[in-house]
């Protein structure tokens, strides 16, 4: 098991656009992940919220890693995210679980919390998994 966690952590250190966002990985487990962003600037829209494609960014991200966290290749067949709250500042949190996984598909929910831990946003995500990486 761990190789295949520090396998998947250098997989998802090459993330290139979850880097230009700022998103790091604080967790990973078997079927469960935790990533944080710092809001900044870059990721406020022209209302001074985050923008929703930031928030599902974060969640995407964690939902990959926990979708790729049984050494399987893990890629999404289906996204939703619902969107409670918008913060123009501080640390968000998005932690994935999963709900069931089976032979070619799995299924994991996220949620984005702040620093209080009050819900952001809702992420859905149903992964399509392929061969060993």
């Amino acid at each position: 098991m761990e190789h295949r966690i520090k396998k998947l952590e250098q997989m998802l250190k090459n993330d290139r656009f979850a880097n230009h966002n700022d998103i790091r990985l604080v967790s990973v487990g078997k079927g469960e992940a935790t990533a944080e962003m710092l809001v900044a600037e870059n990721h406020l829209n022209g209302v001074n919220i985050i923008q929703g494609g930031a928030l599902f960014t974060l969640a995407d991200f964690a939902f990959a890693a926990a979708s790729n966290s049984h050494g399987r290749i893990a890629v999404a067949s289906h996204a939703s995210i619902n969107f409670f709250r918008g913060v123009s500042s501080g640390k968000l949190t998005a932690r994935a679980s999963e709900l069931s996984s089976g032979k070619t598909l799995a299924t994991y929910t996220v949620d984005i919390v702040d620093e209080e831990g009050t819900k952001i946003a809702f992420f859905n995500g149903t992964a399509f998994l392929k061969g060993e990486y």
